[in-house]
């Protein structure tokens, strides 16, 4: 009898709680929409500086707080010195600009979308005038999201991006590509060996005949792919910040498969959103190039970095 009482009792309060829960999803919908409703009207300086403000008061980003901990822990870590990171600020600026891109159309950030690509288009389009495939390696720098569409925008306008089983429903899905006007697919590392083989067999023929470019995260953490049935086959050994590291190396496998160029970049937010184009590695060199290129943009932009919070980072012994 108690524990029917028990049951009874979980089950109504959770009743009449549903209302609420409903009622809290509008309210978040509503809230939403008239962000966007903002964006599109061009007001996107201020809803950066308000949710700034709002993040520093601690009425922003709360979700966020615990990764705050670990990522300024691992920053005073690698760095050697005194500071913080607010993943909460990195975090909900990223949400911003992801959403003025494209749900939003905010003018001002889909023009410095375009500046972006035509910088990293300048690198780029000589490569196929020289018939060379090219591999292009943006970092997790400011919105992943956003420097796929930069990628997906250079020579020759078509671009497939390695990603997990996850992002072409929550950032990649048709929608999302047609408001950010791009041209991309996308292959999932997260499913069985021959699906994988097969899709990256598709995506390299395309590659290496200059049909797409291919694009794949170097500092993407090792221990993210641990599931994956080849995780325990895909690291390379290196050094960072002094340390022994591993490095997932799908970017040196895959250029060296069709002796492609790989050309490294990222984005960063200084007054707008701007992009740091490395010169095009040959495949011979990326395994010991990349290490070096992801240290020096992690401590030059540290507050763009998205992967601080990150427990294991770079630095697992399995």
């Amino acid at each position: 009898m108690i524990r029917f009482f028990i049951v009874w009792t979980v089950f109504t309060a959770k009743n009449c709680l549903m209302p609420f829960k409903k009622g809290y999803q509008k309210l978040n919908h509503s809230g939403l929409a008239f962000l966007r409703l903002l964006l599109r009207r061009g007001y996107i300086t201020s809803v950066l500086f308000v949710s700034n403000l709002l993040c520093r008061a601690g009425l922003l980003g709360r979700q966020y707080r615990n990764r705050n901990k670990v990522a300024t822990e691992n920053f005073r870590s690698l760095m050697e010195t005194k500071g913080h990171i607010d993943m909460s600020w990195i975090a909900i600026r990223r949400f911003i600009l992801e959403e003025a891109a494209t749900w939003g159309q905010n003018q001002e950030i889909m023009a410095q979308v375009r500046v972006c690509t035509l910088e990293l288009d300048s690198v780029v389009a000589p490569l196929h005038q020289q018939n060379k495939p090219v591999v292009l390696a943006p970092l997790h720098m400011v919105s992943d999201v956003l420097a796929t569409m930069v990628g997906a925008g250079v020579t020759p306008g078509n671009a497939t991006v390695v990603v997990s089983s996850s992002a072409e429903q929550q950032k990649y899905n048709a929608s999302a590509r047609e408001l950010g006007q791009v041209n991309l697919s996308y292959c999932s590392i997260h499913q069985g060996n021959k699906v994988l083989a097969s899709q990256l067999m598709t995506a390299m023929t395309e590659t290496a005949t200059g049909q797409k470019n291919m694009i794949v995260f170097p500092d993407i953490t090792p221990d993210y792919t641990v599931q994956t049935e080849e995780g325990a086959s895909s690291k390379l050994s290196c050094h960072l910040f002094n340390r022994a590291a591993k490095l997932h190396n799908g970017v040196v496998r895959l250029s060296s498969a069709i002796s492609a160029q790989v050309v490294f970049y990222h984005l960063y937010y200084q007054n707008g959103l701007q992009i740091k184009v490395y010169p095009p590695v040959a495949a011979k060199d990326v395994a010991t190039q990349m290490p070096a290129i992801i240290e020096n943009a992690v401590r030059h932009y540290p507050n763009d970095w998205l992967l601080w919070h990150s427990h294991s980072l770079y630095f697992i012994s399995h």
